[in-house]
């Protein structure tokens, strides 16, 4: 008998620290050809980096942030890499581990070491506490602290005051960066109707010549065009402190600025000696030829934050992106124990260096310069065709597909239609079971399984968030719940933090005080170290999120599965029936509140394809993480009258649950729903999560359909969430302060969605829409004998 192999087990963890040029190769090259049995992991403070060569142009406006930066989420799902955002402080070189701030620690097999570079601002302390002076290091922050810098020029040049803009460094990068920064600002001056003029520019530097690493031809070139350009230089000196928007020089020199951008000699991140790494003079890794670092075994380092002992280069982004190929081939020959290769970087470098405007352009190398507008179309070009290997000539996740058995010919259309989206199924609430699936399945269960028992208070027969089960002579009420799913991340600690937070919100939506969790734990195969670790990483989130609430783990049960995942069956108390909010609580003159932005269901399925954009996950992610413990205690504190958390049955499944429990009719504002960024993007795109068809079908109970087929938002109703925001309803008088409150305390998308809610009914019976009946409605839905006689089908 023959069958197929599920992947092969992970045998070796290769880990990489900082998403700079050359790991950006490691992970494509892994992507292209990846090797069975090693996980990949990508620590990295940022999830996206820049290409250091197109920065320049994007400062001087000529490229979008999108168009310089790599998204290292959707290039990590092509590698197939677990990514890790956070920020490492710290190595163990005899254990093997890496110190992440804020989680815990992570082993590796293999290490790799591509950080770049810290500002180095000098000895004085004064310098970095000026909130007007703009590192250029650490790069990959550089352009949202440029953006920052442009907003506030705007705001001078819109009142016709003018701005001065001081550079310290005279290398290459300080000019180019003085000469983009000079034309952005010009531009931006002259579109807002203000002098170009009042943009002066001055730069430091304490070299006597600006570009003192390039030739005598270079350093001409550039002197005249600063000149043309009306650039301020003050050379010779060197800026040892700040004060005041004031740069102080060696000699007493005082440079006035409104904005300073320092662009000096890279520094060495300081948690490097503690990692008992052989540094040099300067803090930075001491290397072999083949990458190694010269006294630690299985850590490699590439790149500003790397020197090559026998072959010492300036700090440049040219060495990071070589560097690449040989980082690559040695981490796979030492993960197969094969001989290291050596690699030495090349002397000189053709460097081609902007000005900020597309009629001038310098190329250096040697002893050699020369200017022309083709080397800017050159350079355009080179930088271009090297940033789209990385993010649009990647291929697009494709799934592999047999072709439909004869049975599932035979069994129809739905049968295929099933079988066509079987691939591509989502994890988290995205794995959910329908609603109409479940509600027909229960509905089966209480008539051939009643069931008895006089202890439940809330249950089976009046579906909750929670079941609720008699009070203890306390007047409280023990309260049951359970949620499992499978990842959608490859990060085991923020998986777990996830389904514990989710797990813990239903609880939350009822003020109850959840007290014990036991634990469903779903591992893949592995070798036995590996499979404790992910285990570990994944009940160690968990722990965290469970112990911000108070719930303590009790135990559990695991089992090995193709896929992990986590559930947890939460155990509470509450107080019956004063103390908890239910989703039957509705009152007239009450207001509709959303803690959370919506739009996880079809972020993580464009994630899955690739379609999606890093900066739109790590949002997602973000918000996922945030428990709704402190939401629900300020819903409360604010008389809320009902309550539940959005999950996998979207927005509107779950007010639907309200409305029906409460006999209530709503009017949704679809313009005021807080949306997670790019939530828009993918349902335009056609990207849905594979529960959203069965969400979908509630849209029965909505009455004006086709005009709120017209809003963009509409999709979005419908989309499952995972760890979602709670929907509440506040009495109107109150919900300006809670919205204040609960922005206050980290809900920042909170929001009124829905102004004057009214207890109405809209059934298909004429007498029902009478004037007559109109008063009497809202006793009419309360009565017992009205309700056993009408099925109440809530449409809006």
């Amino acid at each position: 008998m023959k069958g197929k192999m599920g992947p092969e087990p992970i045998m070796k963890d290769v880990v990489l620290i900082g998403g700079g040029h050359a790991h950006a190769y490691v992970l494509k090259s892994f992507g292209m050809d990846p090797m069975p049995g090693v996980q990949v992991t990508l620590i990295t403070r940022d999830v996206e980096t820049p290409y250091s060569g197109m920065i320049p142009g994007h400062v001087a406006g000529f490229y979008t942030k999108e168009e310089c930066h790599i998204d290292l989420i959707k290039l990590g799902n092509f590698a197939k890499a677990r990514i890790i955002h956070g920020e490492a402080y710290g190595i163990d070189p005899e254990k093997k581990i890496i110190r992440i701030k804020g989680r815990p620690d992570i082993p590796y097999d293999v290490l790799s070491i591509n950080i770049g570079s810290a500002p180095k601002l000098g000895d004085s302390a004064n310098q970095i506490q000026d909130s007007h002076v703009t590192p250029v290091k650490p790069i990959d922050g550089f352009s949202a602290r440029w953006d920052y810098i442009v907003s506030r020029a705007k705001a001078l040049g819109d009142a016709k005051e003018g701005i001065r803009l001081a550079v310290v460094g005279g290398g290459a990068g300080g000019v180019e960066l003085a000469l983009s920064m000079q034309s952005r600002l010009r531009r931006e001056f002259s579109k807002l109707g203000a002098d170009p003029n009042l943009v002066d520019v001055t730069l430091v530097s304490r070299n006597d010549v600006v570009m003192p690493s390039h030739s005598k031809m270079v350093q001409n070139i550039f002197m005249k065009l600063m000149k043309e350009r009306s650039i301020n230089l003050v050379l010779g000196k060197e800026a040892v402190e700040v004060k005041n928007k004031t740069i102080i020089c060696n000699d007493g020199t005082q440079v006035v600025f409104d904005e300073c951008v320092w662009c000096t000699q890279a520094g060495a991140q300081s948690w490097l000696k503690e990692t008992g790494l052989k540094l040099d003079k300067d803090g930075f890794i001491e290397i072999q030829e083949t990458l190694e670092s010269v006294n630690t075994k299985d850590v490699f380092s590439v790149g500003d934050i790397s020197t090559m002992v026998n072959h010492p280069r300036p700090k440049a982004g040219v060495f990071a992106v070589r560097g690449g190929p040989p980082l690559t081939r040695n981490i796979r020959n030492r993960i197969l124990g094969k001989p290291l290769e050596k690699w030495i970087p090349q002397k000189d470098f053709l460097g081609i260096i902007g000005t900020g405007e597309p009629s001038q352009c310098v190329a250096s190398r040697g002893t050699l310069g020369i200017e022309g507008a083709w080397l800017w179309e050159l350079k355009d070009w080179i930088d271009r065709t090297w940033m789209t290997g990385y993010s649009s000539r990647l291929p697009l996740m494709e799934m592999e597909e047999d072709p439909p058995s004869q049975v599932a010919v035979a069994a129809g259309p739905e049968a295929l239609a099933a079988l066509a989206h079987a691939s591509m199924r989502c994890g988290g609430c995205g794995a959910k079971v329908g609603a109409t699936v479940l509600s027909k399945v229960m509905n089966r269960i209480r008539k051939e399984f009643p069931f008895p028992n006089n202890d439940v208070v809330v249950g089976l027969d009046a579906p909750d968030d929670c079941a609720i089960v008699k009070q203890d002579p306390q007047g409280r009420a023990q309260v049951h719940t359970v949620d499992f799913f499978r990842s959608f991340i490859k990060d085991p600690f923020l998986f777990g933090k996830i389904a514990a937070n989710h797990a813990l919100s239903d609880c939350h939506a009822m003020c109850a005080e959840p007290r014990t969790a036991l634990a469903i734990a779903v591992v893949p195969f592995g070798i036995e170290a590996k499979v404790e670790e992910t285990l570990y990483q994944m009940m160690a989130g968990a722990c965290t999120v469970l112990a911000e609430s108070n719930c303590v783990l009790v135990g559990g049960h695991t089992c090995e599965g193709s896929e992990l995942a986590l559930g947890f069956s939460i155990n509470g108390l509450v107080q019956w029936p004063n103390g908890a909010l239910t989703k039957n609580g509705m009152k007239d003159g009450d207001v509709l509140v959303l803690t959370k932005p919506i739009g996880t269901g079809t972020l993580f399925a464009a994630d899955m394809r690739s379609r999606s954009k890093g900066v739109w996950i790590a949002e997602a992610l973000k918000s996922m993480c945030l428990s709704n413990k402190a939401g629900a205690d300020i819903l409360k504190a604010h008389g809320a009258t009902s309550c539940t958390d959005v999950t996998g049955f979207g927005l509107l499944g779950h007010l639907w649950e309200m409305t029906k429990a409460s006999s209530s009719n709503v009017e949704l504002d679809l313009s005021s729903i807080p949306l997670l960024p790019g939530a828009i993007d993918c349902v335009k795109n056609g990207i849905f999560s594979s529960l959203q068809p069965a969400n979908v079908r509630l849209k029965r109970s909505i009455e004006n359909e086709a005009e709120a087929l017209k809003h963009e938002a509409y999709p979005l109703i419908f989309d499952p969430q995972t760890s979602g925001g709670l929907l509440a309803t506040v009495p109107a008088a109150k919900a300006e302060r809670c919205i204040q409150a609960l922005r206050g305390s980290g809900y920042a998308s909170s929001a009124v969605v829905r102004l004057n809610l009214t207890v109405s009914l809209l059934l298909d019976i004429p007498w029902l829409r009478s004037a007559e009946c109109s008063a009497l409605a809202p006793q009419l839905v309360r009565s017992d004998v009205f309700r056993e006689h009408f099925h109440l089908d809530m449409r809006s």
